[in-house]
Parts: structure tokens; sequence; C-alpha cells
């Protein structure tokens, strides 16, 4: 018992130090919509309003879109301690994303009665390059994620005393006003979690009827929202269901049927047969074997560089670890098999599959298979005696090597050759602009990496009571105008300072005021006034 607490405190230790070491400047930049979380809380702080003057909103309007509130007004405190600054609108997801770890322990030793097991499964959590990233940066869903995990947790506590599940209800609720993806995931999972725990439930009903109308009075505010402008805008923007594309291909195939005389082309290309198919393509991208475990997906801010989303590593122990739970058929098997299948179910009816940050509620599922699979193996090795002594140190050193070469990629590769994804360069651009802007009488910034305005405010910590946002600052305020530089036109601007990219000031520009470069020495921004 006193080796477990040991390791645990151990294993704390680790998460502690990846999720917190150099927070400030790894990932080497803010991205647009960490500034917007940042600058909203300081506006919040300040008037008890955001950048638009909507007193403590429900949804946060951010580059026309609308985000759950619940990651700003978290950042409210730390914004309070250590002023605007990357650390402090980071640390609610780094905080949050080692007390995920804790849980994680606590849900498997709920759901398996195994010391062993709970403390390899938060070891992994701990090491994810996956949850690590998602920790490290002010995204809605590491949040929206432990909410959901101690959700689950609570629930299965909730199954033997049902006091608990009040505190689930409300557990996953938070996680409703945290990341959109839990709107869709977490009734699916309730629904296979009340079918399963059915018989434990019943004997507790009174105690699922006060969950009941717990989550029920924690969400309401939601249902008005859901239904308005602001909650369909999200929806809108993202869903195959609203994208014109599919659209657009169900009407071509249907027309090239009727003119070559095929009478039946609107059944076989409805549109709600290309929306489904799409989906599905959608939901099988995310056990992309290359996503997984080799490049992740797109954006470079959602993974280091050459990794995906898991070390190489765990892919034969996950396999075993889903083997041997299927051929176990432990009955404490479904709830993770069926978190585990509904996890991807909002990213897969989103374009731009497969996405690691809308995916993310696959965490914990998978390094507990991989911890499972693990111990299983490292059991049934231990049987044979050449094994047994060269099994656990080959698949530690593997490990080892793994944790390395990613933990290098990291901090060593990954500010340099995602630099440019991570919007580096305005952090330096609005302090040189800063220091020659009273020579100016207008200023001119590019609009070519977008949203240039929110780093004005946030690094400039404009007076909230002094600026409403009325929906045009994106265009310009006071002397300052954000547009696409067209320098033919722009050169001969008198009085003016113009900040623009390489693409769009000529090397040799006079005269130059300052440049900026990525790390990798290539041009973010040349500053040219006259």
């Amino acid at each position: 018992m006193k080796k477990n607490k040991l390791v645990f405190i151990l294993i704390l230790f680790i998460s502690i130090v990846l999720r917190f070491y150099q927070l400030g400047v790894n990932p080497p930049s803010l991205d647009w919509d960490e500034a917007s979380l940042g600058y909203n809380a300081y506006h919040l702080l300040k008037t008890g309003s955001d950048e638009f003057g909507v007193k403590w909103p429900l949804a946060i309007r951010s580059f026309g879109d609308y985000k759950p509130p619940m990651y700003v007004y978290l950042t409210i405190p730390p914004v309070a301690i250590f002023g605007l600054t990357e650390v402090a609108v980071r640390l609610p997801s780094a905080i949050l994303g080692v007390l995920t770890v804790i849980v994680t322990f606590f849900l498997v030793k709920e759901l398996f009665q195994r010391e062993d097991l709970a403390l390899l499964s938060m070891f992994f959590l701990s090491i994810s390059p996956w949850h690590i990233q998602f920790s490290r940066i002010a995204f809605e869903a590491n949040i929206g994620l432990f909410w959901f995990v101690t959700g689950v947790w609570l629930f299965l506590k909730g199954t033997k005393r049902g006091s608990f599940l009040i505190l689930s209800a409300i557990s996953f609720g938070f996680s409703l006003y945290s990341y959109h993806s839990s709107l869709l995931v977490t009734p699916l999972l309730l629904i296979g979690l009340a079918w399963h725990f059915r018989r434990q439930l019943w004997e507790k009903k009174q105690y699922c009827f006060l969950a009941f109308l717990t989550g029920a009075l924690v969400i309401f505010p939601l249902i008005e929202l859901f239904f308005s402008g602001a909650g369909q805008a999200r929806f809108s923007s993202v869903s195959v269901f609203s994208s014109p594309g599919l659209l657009d291909r169900s009407i071509r195939e249907i027309e090239q049927d009727a003119a070559r005389g095929f009478p039946f082309g609107f059944l076989i290309h409805n549109r709600r047969i290309i929306y489904t198919l799409s989906a599905l393509k959608g939901y099988m991208d995310h056990w992309n074997f290359d996503f997984l475990f080799l490049r992740g997906d797109g954006p470079g801010r959602h993974h280091a560089v050459n990794m995906g989303m898991l070390y190489l590593w765990d892919f034969p122990f996950l396999l075993a670890g889903i083997y041997w739970l299927l051929k176990e058929k432990g009955k404490n098997a479904f709830p993770l098999f069926w978190w585990f299948l509904v996890a991807p179910a909002a990213s897969a009816i989103s374009t731009g599959t497969p996405h690691a940050v809308r995916a993310l509620l696959y965490l914990p599922t998978v390094q507990i298979f991989t911890a499972y699979g693990v111990l299983k193996a490292v059991r049934v090795a231990s049987k044979e005696k050449l094994w047994r002594k060269a099994f656990l140190p080959l698949i530690s050193t593997l490990l080892v090597v793994n944790i390395f070469y990613y933990l290098h990629q990291y901090y060593v590769h990954t500010p340099i050759e995602y630099a440019r994804d991570w919007l580096y360069g305005y952090k330096q651009m609005v302090k040189a602009v800063n220091q020659v802007e009273d020579e100016f009488d207008k200023i001119v910034v590019t609009k070519f990496y977008d949203q240039p305005y929110i780093y004005f405010l946030f690094y400039n910590r404009l007076d909230p009571n002094k600026y409403k946002n009325d929906g045009t600052y994106y265009l310009g305020f006071e002397k300052y105008e954000f547009r696409r530089v067209d320098w033919g036109r722009d050169q001969k601007l008198e009085k003016t300072l113009i900040v623009g990219t390489r693409e769009e000031i000529p090397e040799g520009a006079r005269p130059l005021k300052a440049q900026i470069n990525f790390p990798n020495g290539e041009v973010a921004f040349r500053i040219v006034g006259q």
C-alpha cells in the first residue's frame, strides 16, 4: 500500500512537470483562439462583460463563432493573479489536465478494483502525447475532458452509492458548458451506461430522479442557447450536414442520372445517403493508423512534429488490451468499450476528419486498454523463463525511447517547424509596432495570418472600460487598419506604418523599421514606415 502511494506521487509529479514546464513559451505562441479566450477573461474581470459588451455570456463570441464559456470563466482567476499573460491563459488547461490524470486513477480503480491497472493507466495518461498537447494550450476540449471523465467516475460510484449520481450529473452538465463535442457524446454515453447499470439504477431510482433534475437545472440555460443563432452558428460551421459541397454533389449526380434517362437517381444519390456515408467515413477516419500513431491530423497545433496522437509503442498493447478484455468478457469492460465507441461520434459528423481536438474524449480509454494489455502481456510472458528475463526490460526500453523521441520532437523541433501554425511573431510584431507607433498617423497591419486585432488587444492590455467591440474591430480601431497589404498602392501612403508578410512587402523595402523572423529564419513580418 505504501509503495503504491509512492508510485502515485511519482506519477503525479511526472504529470505536473510535463504539463507545466515552459508552459508560457512552448507552444511558441498563443494562437488567436487562446488570445481571444484570454482577452475575454480580462474583459470580464474588469467590466463583467465580454469584448462585445454582453454581460456574463453563456456563449463567447469569437471570430464569427460562439465558444462554450467555461474556459473563459476559469481563466479569470489566473488573469487576476498573474495578469494577462500566456501562462495565465494556459493555466486552467494545465491544472485540469493534471486533475484528469488523478481522476483516471480513481475511475479505473472503481471500474476494475485493481490498483496496479489504475496506476499504470494513470501513468500512461500522464505521458500521453495527445493529452500533454492539449493540457499545455488554452483549448476548451481539455476542460470538457476533465468534467467528462469526472462524470464517468462519479457515475460508477453512484451505482453503489446513489448520492454520487447527483455529483455526476453536475459534472456532465459542466462538460456541456466546456466543449461542443460533449453535447453529443455525453447523451450517447449516458444511454449506454444507464442500460448497462439499469438494475443498480432502479434500486436507486430516487437518486436517479434527483440526478436527472439536477442535471436538467444545470443545463437548462443551454437549451435556449442551443436553438438560438449562437448555438446553430457553431453547428452549421463544422457539420457535414451543412456542407454545401456534399449537397452540390448530390444534386449534380441526380442531374447526371436524369440526363441519361435513369429515373432512380434521387434514391441512390439522396443527400441523406451521402450525409450518412460522409459521417461513417468521418467515424472510421478516427481509427486511422497514420492519425493515431504516425503523423496525427492536419493542423500542426495538435501534435508534435513527426508524431501521431499516441506512441507507436502503444499499438500492440492497445490491440492486446482490447483482445483480452473481449475474450474475458468482463462485465466491467462494457462501460469502457461503449465509451471507446461513442467518443468519435461528434467529430465524425464534422468536417475535417480525423480531428484530434473534437475526438479528445477518446481519452483515457486508449490508455486503459494499453495498460490492460501491458499487464496481461507481462503476466503471460512471466510464465516462460526466457521471456520473464527479457520481456519487461525490452518493453521498458522501447517505451523510454518513444518518450525521449516525443519530448525531443516537442521541445526541440516543434517550436521551429510548427511556429507558423502557432502564429509565431505576433507578440514580437506588436512590441515592435508599439515602439514606433507615435511617429505615424496610421498603421496598416496585414490579415495574411488572420485576426491580428486580438493580439493588439491582448498584448497591449487595452483598457476594457474604453473598448467595446461593435463587431467591426476586426477591420480596425483608432489608428489601426487590418487588411491585406497591397504594396503597389500602400507604399505611396504617407505617415503610415505598414506591417506585412514577406509575400506582401518585398525584400529591400525601405525604410524598414523592423523585421520579425520565424525561429527557422524565414521572415514572418516586415514593418515599413514612411
